[in-house]
């Protein structure tokens, strides 16, 4: 006996919806609760065996990492950039006695150039090594000035001159003893920094 259309239709309808029910009984039944969860272990699994092959390349590697480390320790300590004094206060007493030696190498006559004053200088920004830093006053003619300036930042160790005022030499108090300025000389303040082979605080 034949189907009728109307009875193929009920059973092909039937058959949907018993496959609907079934993927939804699965997702809510068995996807959510079994596979999934599985699913994030597995995938959590592939990332930690990428995880352990990254270790394990970086692991194989480490003798050429100890051996650059190494390389950049040496070329620390052969840099002389540095201030090679042991502290700060060493080091300002170094500073100044460069730019005494600076003075002596480009000037002969010490009336066109000689120091006033020169004192400590602590503070500032806060920095990678430790900034060392004496404000400087001095009479100087301008042209033995550019040489001393030039001596002490062009050598080693590195040397900064900032914060240069200029001023026009005015006559004034000359104590008992002493030369008068020539009256080509300059009224001139500086700071003159270095640094020392010690972390500072922003590091």
């Amino acid at each position: 006996m034949r189907l009728l259309p109307e009875a193929r239709n009920s059973r092909f309808l039937a058959v949907v919806l018993l496959l609907i029910v079934v993927m939804i009984g699965y997702v809510v039944g068995v996807h959510w609760w079994f596979v999934a969860p599985h699913l994030a272990i597995a995938d959590q699994m592939h990332d930690l065996a990428e995880q352990q092959q990254r270790f394990r390349q970086m692991a194989g590697q480490r003798t050429e990492i100890e051996k650059r480390l190494t390389e950049v320790r040496t070329f620390e300590q052969n840099n002389q950039a540095f201030l090679t004094d042991a502290d700060s206060n060493s080091a300002f007493s170094d500073l100044t006695q460069r730019l005494k030696q600076a003075i002596g190498a480009r000037v002969k006559d010490e009336n066109r150039c000689s120091i006033v004053s020169n004192s400590n200088f602590k503070g500032g920004d806060e920095e990678l090594y430790q900034r060392v830093t004496i404000q400087v006053r001095m009479r100087c003619d301008l042209e033995p000035l550019a040489g001393i300036f030039y001596e002490l930042e062009n050598g080693n160790p590195y040397l900064f001159i900032e914060q240069i005022s200029i001023y026009r030499q005015q006559g004034g108090y000359v104590p008992p003893g002493g030369k008068p300025a020539p009256p080509s000389a300059l009224d001139i303040r500086f700071n003159l920094s270095g640094y020392l082979r010690k972390p500072g605080k922003s590091a």
